[in-house]
């Protein structure tokens, strides 16, 4: 990928924002976002080739947009998306089957020709997608700061692994509402220009998650730059089985669990099953559009 094309960076910024959207829904992974928009191969790369020291200006430029569009995302929807859960949550779900979805074509057509490894690796993707989606315990972890950094490595999954939630891990784990209140504490101090105030979170919270996301990120993406580099065809057949794995999760009209931060089921009447797909269609719609921009990712290979 050519970093400095204007609509190369516009498809990495626009990819960091998803990402950065995504890690803060329950159920949808960041990793996912940036599969879809064709920027996944860049970024392992990016991540594997700066951990082990061997440093590019276009891995710099490349990260520092994806990064900087994506915190602050994170930091300008924490709230918002928070409220959409608790009280739209059909609306939520429906819009991020459809961004997940858009990403599907490009993956396929990345793939081809599809051999009968990446057809296998598609199946063991999606199956192991959904065995973690029903396997994932119901701890009720302390926030403390070795939960925290704990967490902040399971949340790089969200970011490196797609289909993987880092925040829905966290959501079984006890640990969502410490990590977004957190978030949101610290982004309301910021905005009253309390430093004070916004120190209690950023090391009580923002600390030992991002020193976790940090670990985790680096670790699994030298894994992943090997497994791309040897087995494209299956790893890549994989990815595409998490990403379709990963809307097992997200029914629009699910009763909720004791863990959900919405309440009650959204009634499955009319209004809201157009509702629904129209989100669905709307979502599909962005993605796809958005994962042109630039053109198709190069392999890293």
């Amino acid at each position: 990928m050519i970093v400095s094309s204007p609509a190369a960076i516009a498809r990495i910024l626009a990819g960091g924002l998803l990402m950065g959207i995504a890690n803060i829904i329950p159920g949808v992974s960041g990793g996912t976002m940036i599969l879809a928009m064709g920027l996944y191969e860049m970024f392992v790369e990016s991540v594997a080739e700066i951990t082990r020291m061997r440093i590019r200006p276009r891995h710099l430029l490349f990260l520092g947009l994806l990064g900087i569009s994506a915190v602050a995302a994170i930091l300008a929807m924490v709230g918002p998306i928070n409220y959409g859960l608790t009280h739209h949550q059909h609306i939520m779900f429906a819009l991020f089957i459809g961004l997940t979805l858009g990403g599907v074509p490009l993956i396929w057509k990345q793939m081809r020709p599809v051999s009968a490894t990446g057809y296998a690796g598609a199946a063991t993707g999606f199956i192991g997608m959904v065995l973690i989606t029903f396997a994932l315990s119901e701890l009720d972890l302390p926030a403390s700061a070795i939960f925290l950094f704990a967490g902040g490595v399971i949340g790089a999954a969200a970011m490196v692994l797609p289909g993987i939630s880092g925040s829905y891990l966290l959501l079984a784990l006890g640990l969502y509402f410490p990590v977004t209140n957190g978030l949101d504490a610290f982004k309301v101090a910021l905005n009253a220009g309390d430093i004070e105030a916004a120190r209690g979170p950023a090391l009580g919270v923002l600390l030992p998650v991002g020193l976790g996301v940090l670990v985790g990120i680096a670790g699994l993406s030298n894994l992943l730059k090997a497994a791309l580099a040897r087995f494209h065809q299956p790893t890549m057949g994989c990815l595409l089985g998490l990403l379709l794995g990963s809307i097992f999760f997200l029914n629009p009209f699910k009763e909720p669990g004791h863990k959900d931060p919405f309440t009650s089921a959204a009634p499955a009447t009319p209004l809201n099953i157009a509702l629904v797909a129209g989100c669905i269609v709307l979502g599909f719609a962005l993605t796809y559009f958005v994962s042109r921009l630039g053109g198709e990712e190069e392999r890293t290979d």
